[in-house]
């Protein structure tokens, strides 16, 4: 029998999207672009569902309390927890990010 997780988006990562998007259709104004990241995550997201433990873990300089996993989707990375039957998504940040200070901020 397949498990199937459920997806919570944490408030942080809904405010990420957010941005993106915004920043993609607005100030690089292209809005299509957009619109295809937004396909793209949400087709990579949904994959988690029922594989969650795909993706590597996130190994940052400093040891964090909280065991991350990382999605790379296109010049982006997921975040994610894997609890007992739900998968919370955390970030959804820039690739090139300084990512050694994220979960430090």
């Amino acid at each position: 029998m397949k498990i199937i997780y459920k997806l919570k988006y944490l408030p942080l990562a809904q405010k990420d999207l957010r941005d993106i998007t915004f920043y993609i259709s607005h100030t690089l104004k292209n809005t299509q672009a957009a619109i295809d990241l937004v396909d793209a995550l949400d087709n990579s997201i949904s994959k988690l569902q029922t594989f969650p433990y795909a993706n590597k873990v996130y190994q940052p300089v400093e040891p964090l309390e909280t065991e991350y996993r990382i999605s790379p989707v296109k010049s982006y990375l997921v975040f994610y927890v894997v609890t007992d039957h739900e998968i919370e998504i955390h970030r959804i940040v820039y690739a090139k990010r300084n990512l050694d200070r994220l979960f430090h901020e």
